[in-house]
């Protein structure tokens, strides 16, 4: 008898890194592009978070409602998620394993929330 593979949780969070620096102005057109592509599958974007890495920046998303991990890696992709990255997770995903959604951050790194749901389409003042 063969065994199930445990159900993953659904993710609260979705994690983007993007390798390349650009200015802030693309930054706002690219919160507003995830907003959008995250509405047209029914999911609201809470809150953003961002921190700057070595080769560029990460991105966190927390949606609205939990997602599954296959919905949450598809949505990584479509937001410009690093194809490498997706390409892991993919695999982290087939073989069942719960933390599947790794996004390695420095331990001094700073997360700065840029963008709320209130106020989705316009930058905080943080």
């Amino acid at each position: 008898m063969r065994k199930r593979k445990p159900a993953l949780n659904r993710e609260r969070t979705l994690k983007i890194d993007k390798d390349c620096f650009v200015n802030q102005d693309w930054i706002w057109d690219y919160v507003r592009m995830a907003i959008a592509t995250c509405r047209l599958k029914a999911i609201e974007v809470m809150r953003i978070q961002m921190s700057r890495t070595r080769k560029g920046f990460h991105f966190y998303l927390d949606i609205a409602p939990p997602v599954e991990a296959e919905l949450t890696n598809q949505l990584q992709w479509l937001l410009g998620d690093d194809c490498g990255r997706v390409d892991r997770n993919r695999a982290r995903i087939r073989s069942g394993l719960q933390g599947w959604n790794k996004l390695f951050e420095r331990p001094n790194a700073r997360l700065r929330t840029i963008c709320r749901s209130v106020d989705a389409l316009s930058p905080t003042t943080q």
